[in-house]
Order: structure tokens, then C-alpha cells, then sequence
């Protein structure tokens, strides 16, 4: 496995001589291997390390354990440790739980790194880490930018040399060398998608169709990436672009230049405008893209669109123009597209919307910012908006139809009010209206087996 490693590092160009580099350590066998191989590779290339565990303190006593193990580990391989326990696990409104304990962890690494001098963090995902990725990415939909998968190297900085060894190998290797490690019993969990795909889909897919599935993923987006890599190159030559003009609060790209682009490019451009253009990066989906791309196919001028973050779409003429528009606040129209599990933060209301599997037992239907859907009778994909025209759904209870327009009118909404409620939307209906109903057609029954929950925080 050494070999292996050093293969990798030499591949993608992960250390250079006399390098200083911080090693995550989880107490788990990834990071254990991790710390292993690079203090036997480290000699000789004259490279200090500095092991480094963030304590997140999310499973009590076993998480200090991982800690006192990870501490163990570093002393017996004469190695200096920094740990750090999570002040507050309570994730600020607005931000995912995952999201908030990664962006904690990762500060912390840069801090260690920074106050060491090092230029690079080590951190312990493999073959199969790729390869779950990949998968998750595809199952949502992702481009080419999801497709490529974990990058070997980030930023210049982030390095992942067990990248190309697989989990079998890591725990020989441990096990032959007599080195313990930890098991995160979260990880058996199958309420979440990724433990979903490592638990029953690759295993599935390994059993019934190619034994070395998780290599064809990983290979797929080392191929992925170095595509992907052109066409970015070609998105950086278009930004250049008299055609695209950039102002304060204002963009303006030529119809027939950005239409001249192939579809892929064009694309991937208006993506890139849209994601440095908007408050967040995040909140960008394939449906705002191609909604743009149709407002530059055969549209008449003074032809309008609205788009998160305040930011209008028009065409004028020989021009389209994406602008950041003094209603911001005011937002008109607003649509994200679901993941599950994933939590979404609509900068119109200031709130977040996080959608989660959970136990049948779990249900509380006495929480009032909480809804529980029949998760096999949706129709995916799951988008989550304000309404549209011709929106309908079937309200709990009821046998027949009923349009939006007539239920907000029935109850009184006004017209300001209604464009504010969020809906959430399968491929055939509206399934949930904020505060206010189920589709009938997703209720919990007795024989419901798999529950969506849907909370507002």
C-alpha cells in the first residue's frame, strides 16, 4: 500500500520536499492509515507532519474516545497533536448541520496549519469515498463539476493520498500492522443517502453487475475531471470576452455570441455569471440555468425573468441582462430543487428548510414547524417554490382536485402573501403547502413504510 501511496502522490503532485503538512486524525481506520503511510513516506522527503482531531463532541463519550485514540496514535508515531473540541453544535440559522460541522473542521485545520507554517492538510478519503461521491452526484443530477468527484488535490492544498486505495486494502494494511483504530457507529445509520450508497446500492451494484465497480467510478472521474478541466478552460477564455461586459450591479452578454457557444459551454458560462453574480453560490440550479438559455432562444425583447437573490434576467435587443434589481427583497419568483438529505435556505423568507428520512416511530405531528410525507408515493424530482399558474393539489381528505388559485382565494390570501408561501412540488402536483395542507396523495398511512420529514427552522 506504501507504493501505492507514493504512486499517488508523485500522480497529482501532492508534496514536494521539505513540505509541511497537517494530517486530519479521526481515530478512524482511513485517517489511521493516512498518518501510518505518511510516516514512513515522510523521511525521505524530508516532510514534517502535525497530526491534527477535531473534536465535533456530536457522540459523547465515544467521540472523546476517538480523540484519546487519535492522541495515542500520533505519540506512537512520534508525531506532534493538536485536537480541539467544538464549542457550539447548534448550526447558525440558515446553515445545514453537515455543512456548519464541516466548515468547523476545516477552519480548524487551517488554523493549525497556518500557526505550523504548513502549506498542506492531509486528509484520509479512498477509492471508495470516490466512489460513493460520484454516485451521490449522479443520483442528484450533478454536471460534470459533481461527476469528477473528490479532488485529489484542492485548492493547492487539500491533499488526499489514500485517494486510489480502497477500504479492503487500508484495513490489511492496519491489521498487519497491529495499529487499532475506531468505528463511527453513524455510519451504519441508513438515514442518510450517502450511508444509503455505501451500505445497499454499491454493495448491490458490486454483487449484480461489475465486482470492481468502485474502480470504474473512480476512473470515471479522473476522465471526468480532465474534461471538465477544458471546459472550464474554454468558460475562463468567454468571461474574457468583449461580449461579456461586467458592471457593479449590472451584466450584459450578447445574444448572438453567447448562442454561437456550444450548448455545453454556454451552459456552464451562464452558471459561472450566475454563481458569482448571486449572494451564494449554492443556490444556483440547472432550472435557472436553462430558464436563461430559453430566454436566448427566440425571445422578444423586453422578455423578463426572475431569478434568487434578486437578480432579474431580460433580453434588450441584441443584449441579455442579468441585474441585481431594487427588489430584491421583494423576490417574485423563487425555485430550489430538493435533495434529501439537504437543507435549503431561501434568502426571500430568511429561513431554511431541511428534509430528512426518519423513523415511523419518530413522527410528532404536534410540532407545528414540522410535515411528514409517504416518501414511495412522490413523484421525484421534488422542487421546492412559490406558486405558479396553474397549480393545483389535492387537499387532505378530499377525492378531487383543487386549483391554488381558488384554495388561496377560499382562504383569503392575499396576492402579496401568495407569492411568499412556499410549496413543495413533485413531478405531477403541489404535495405540501407551508402552514396550511398536505396533498392528500402523500399522507402517512398504516402502510407506510418509508417518512420524509420536512422542517422549517
Amino acid at each position: 500500500m506504501i507504493e501505492k501511496v507514493k504512486q499517488t502522490i508523485t500522480k497529482y503532485g501532492l508534496l514536494r520536499q521539505n513540505d509541511r503538512v497537517v494530517v486530519g486524525v479521526s481515530g478512524g481506520p482511513d485517517s489511521a492509515a493516512l498518518a501510518v503511510t505518511l510516516a514512513q513516506i515522510a523521511p525521505s522527503m524530508g516532510v514534517r507532519l502535525i497530526a491534527a482531531h477535531f473534536n465535533h463532541g456530536l457522540r459523547g463519550r465515544e467521540a472523546n474516545e476517538d480523540e484519546r485514540s487519535a492522541s495515542r496514535l500520533a505519540k506512537k508515531l512520534g508525531l506532534s497533536f493538536v485536537s480541539r473540541k467544538m464549542d457550539n453544535a447548534a448550526a447558525p440559522k440558515g446553515v445545514s448541520p453537515e455543512d456548519y460541522y464541516r466548515q468547523q473542521r476545516y477552519q480548524f485545520f487551517d488554523e493549525v496549519a497556518k500557526s505550523n507554517h504548513a502549506c498542506k492538510i492531509a486528509l484520509g478519503h479512498n477509492l471508495q469515498d470516490q466512489a460513493e461521491t460520484v454516485l451521490l452526484h449522479l443520483l442528484r443530477g450533478s454536471g460534470l463539476e459533481g461527476l469528477k468527484g473528490i479532488m485529489p488535490l484542492r485548492d493547492g492544498k487539500y491533499i488526499r493520498p489514500l485517494i486510489e486505495v480502497s477500504r479492503e486494502d487500508i484495513v490489511l494494511f492496519l491489521d498487519q500492522a497491529g495499529i487499532t483504530y475506531r468505528h463511527d457507529s453513524s455510519n451504519k445509520s441508513n438515514l442518510h443517502l450517502r450511508n444509503k450508497i455505501r451500505l445497499e446500492l454499491l454493495p448491490y451494484l458490486k454483487n449484480e453487475y461489475n465486482p470492481k465497480i468502485d474502480e470504474a467510478l473512480a476512473q470515471m472521474a479522473e476522465i471526468i475531471r480532465e474534461e471538465n478541466k477544458f471546459i472550464k478552460e474554454c468558460v475562463d477564455k468567454a468571461l474574457k470576452s468583449t461580449c461579456v461586459k461586467k458592471q457593479k450591479n449590472k451584466i450584459v452578454l450578447n445574444i448572438e455570441y453567447v448562442n454561437m457557444l456550444p450548448l455545453a459551454i454556454q451552459r456552464r458560462l451562464l452558471k459561472e455569471i450566475m454563481e458569482n453574480f448571486s449572494s451564494q453560490r449554492n443556490g444556483i440550479t440547472f432550472l435557472h440555468i436553462n430558464s436563461i438559455s430559453k430566454l436566448l432562444q427566440n425571445s422578444e425583447s423586453g422578455k423578463k425573468l426572475s431569478l434568487p437573490f434578486g437578480i432579474e434576467a431580460r433580453r434588450e435587443y441584441e443584449n441579455l441582462i442579468l441585474e441585481r434589481t431594487k427588489e430584491g427583497k421583494k423576490q417574485i419568483e423563487y425555485t430550489y430543487q430538493v435533495e434529501i438529505p439537504g437543507a435549503i435556505y431561501l434568502a426571500q423568507r430568511n429561513l431554511t428548510v431541511r428534509l430528512q428520512l426518519v423513523k415511523k416511530s419518530k413522527i410528532d405531528f404536534n410540532v407545528k414547524n414540522k410535515d411528514y410525507f409517504d416518501l414511495d408515493k412522490i413523484q421525484f424530482p421534488l422542487i421546492l417554490r412559490n406558486r405558479r399558474e396553474g397549480d393545483w393539489f389535492q387537499p387532505l381528505g378530499m377525492a378531487g382536485r383543487q386549483k391554488l388559485k381558488s384554495f388561496f382565494i377560499n382562504h383569503k390570501i392575499t396576492q402579496q402573501k401568495r407569492s411568499e408561501i412556499m410549496l413543495l412540488v413533485d413531478q405531477q402536483a403541489v404535495i405540501w403547502i407551508e402552514n396550511m395542507h398536505l396533498n392528500d396523495q402523500v399522507k402517512i398511512t398504516p402502510e407506510t413504510k418509508n417518512v420524509l420529514e420536512l422542517e422549517i427552522i
